[in-house]
């Protein structure tokens, strides 16, 4: 059923203007450095999304995992990821997004942003008691994942220092014409909306710079991700950026689609590893980036591996399925990311008083 509905969908999408420069001009947006604003929901609400494993390599940086829309957390990355995190004793957190990342991703933001800044203070805590060296995390996000943390850098400027690096797989950075086609169609969940090309929150996010030089970026692409398109959508450009697609290396890699680019296929994997271990990402020879399918830990042969990806493919589905049919129309930018705010408040005040 699931490929069905992308087949049908790719179809319509074809005859999509695809431009991601066509944003609302009647919208400014705040300094690329003014600081972000409060937390709009309690702090005590944050800590159930946010889930840490203390590895005893004190030599590694924290890594913050984030799934994309539709995705639980744990059963994204328990059978990839993490077991190879807990193998080489490397600390790690996960964070589930609210909703399941199909509400409003203004407020989903906030999460990554309590996140980053409760482990960059513990990192601080080892470093003061000398055992921990380096403090900057490094964030590893799937689909909305990946571009999710882009909206916080850009609106939570202090974050930015706390960053080390972002490595995204098959990430929503300008949106997806997937979503521009399902919400012509139908009422769709919140977070969809908000990923269409040229939404406002796409808009906000890439607003006067899309990419920070203290960061580095890596964006694991797929030519064949049936997800994201155009799959160039997903390309981010500035200081410190690498943009990879897998089939530029191992042209035969069909099978590393959406969902297979960063979570199992081994390329991705090596490409993620040399990343984190700071190794250069330029010349990647073929041999040694194409020479296993899978990563380390998963063996295509076993049912684990199968029941995974359906269960994958089954839920996505399944809740877009149950959430389509709540809105029509994008949530309007909140002030807090636009600053055209004070001027639309005082002509509807105007008008009132005509």
């Amino acid at each position: 059923m699931f490929f069905i509905i992308v087949f049908v969908i790719c179809i319509y999408t074809l005859s999509i203007d695809v431009n991601a420069s066509n944003c609302d001009p009647s919208i400014s947006y705040p300094p690329l450095n003014r600081p972000g604003p409060s937390y709009t929901i309690p702090r005590k609400n944050f800590s159930e999304y946010l889930i840490c494993y203390p590895g005893k390599n004190h030599r590694k940086r924290w890594i913050l995992f984030l799934p994309g829309t539709t995705e639980e957390v744990k059963e994204l990355y328990s059978w990839n990821w993490m077991r190879i995190m807990e193998k080489t004793q490397w600390p790690f957190c996960t964070l589930q997004l609210p909703n399941k990342g199909l509400g409003d991703l203004q407020i989903a933001a906030e999460h990554i942003v309590y996140a980053v800044r409760k482990m960059y203070r513990k990192a601080m805590r080892e470093k003061e008691k000398g055992i921990r060296y380096k403090t900057r995390i490094h964030i590893i996000g799937h689909s909305l994942g990946g571009s999710l943390p882009r909206f916080a850098i850009r609106f939570w400027p202090d974050i930015r220092s706390m960053i080390y690096q972002l490595i995204a797989f098959g990430a929503t950075n300008h949106g997806t014409s997937m979503a521009n086609t399902a919400c012509e169609t139908f009422r769709c969940p919140v977070s969809v909306t908000q990923q269409r090309i040229n939404s406002s929150f796409v808009c906000a996010m890439n607003s006067y710079q899309e990419t920070f030089s203290s960061i580095k970026y890596l964006n694991i692409l797929s030519k064949f991700d049936e997800i994201v398109r155009p799959v160039n959508s997903s390309e981010i450009y500035g200081k410190h950026v690498t943009n990879i697609y897998i089939q530029d290396i191992c042209p035969l890699r069909i099978f590393s689609e959406h969902l297979g680019a960063g979570i199992y296929d081994y390329c991705g994997y090596f490409l993620t590893m040399n990343a984190l271990h700071s190794r250069s990402l330029k010349n990647i020879s073929t041999e040694e980036c194409c020479a296993q399918k899978l990563m380390p830990g998963i063996n295509a042969s076993t049912i684990e591996f199968f029941s995974k990806v359906i269960y994958s493919a089954e839920e996505h589905t399944r809740y877009l399925l149950m959430h389509f049919g709540e809105i029509k129309n994008e949530p309007e930018l909140k002030c807090s990311f636009r600053t055209d705010c004070i001027q639309r408040k005082r002509r509807v005040e105007q008008t009132i008083l005509r």
